[in-house]
């Protein structure tokens, strides 16, 4: 067990190793012997737990999934307010990519990576990094944002003849943008920023009325 414990503990100090050099280099700059230094451990024990630059970058980004997931599925599962779960997730987002450097680091390597240096933090995706991710994880945070939206519908929480299939769009697109700000500064995910977002969208979303109902 001690010694089951001591490979879970040398893995996951791998992954964080690797999610800082990825945030920090992108994915082609970073050096397997950079992330082993940055870990404390032998490039040998490095290579027990991942064959591959490719593997800890895939490693990287199925943890980030994993804990995004996690908080998909608690504002799925809560049991308040439809509309303040939506208002609550895209904070619980923006905070993960401002503090989970896993979470960030498999953002950008989604988008292709982010060299040092790059100027304005744009995002290039360099020769070699990992392939882009599917629509499919774009398709399920809309569907995610439609079934919160259609239970605010069922509550009487939206204005009427409120277009949700728009709306969970016009959401997904708004998660788009926390997600190209992680890579230009993790500044403009500030919890300031994301309420200033929606003291502009809640009114289009929401009765007048009950606009004093939710914390934006």
């Amino acid at each position: 067990m001690a010694k089951q414990e001591r490979a879970g503990r040398t893995r996951q100090a791998v992954l964080l190793a690797a999610a800082d050099t990825f945030a920090d280099a992108g994915f082609e700059s970073a050096s397997l012997v950079d992330i082993s230094r940055r870990a404390g451990v032998s490039k040998g024990a490095l290579y027990f737990h991942f064959v591959s630059k490719q593997a800890l970058a895939d490693g990287v980004r199925t943890e980030a999934a994993d804990t995004v997931g996690l908080a998909v599925l608690r504002a799925l599962r809560d049991g308040g307010p439809a509309v303040q779960a939506l208002v609550d997730l895209t904070h619980e987002l923006a905070r993960l990519l401002r503090e989970d450097v896993v979470v960030r680091a498999g953002v950008l390597l989604g988008l292709g990576g982010r060299p040092a240096g790059c100027a304005d933090g744009a995002v290039v995706a360099p020769a070699g990094s990992p392939p882009e991710p599917s629509t499919d994880a774009w398709r399920s945070l809309t569907a995610v944002f439609r079934a919160l939206l259609d239970r605010a519908s069922a509550a009487g929480e939206l204005r009427p003849g409120l277009d949700r299939e728009q709306t969970a769009g016009l959401l997904t697109t708004l998660a788009a943008g926390l997600v190209l700000f992680a890579a230009e500064s993790t500044g403009r995910l500030a919890p300031a920023a994301i309420s200033g977002l929606w003291s502009a969208a809640l009114p289009s979303l929401v009765p007048a009325d009950r606009l004093a109902d939710y914390r934006v």
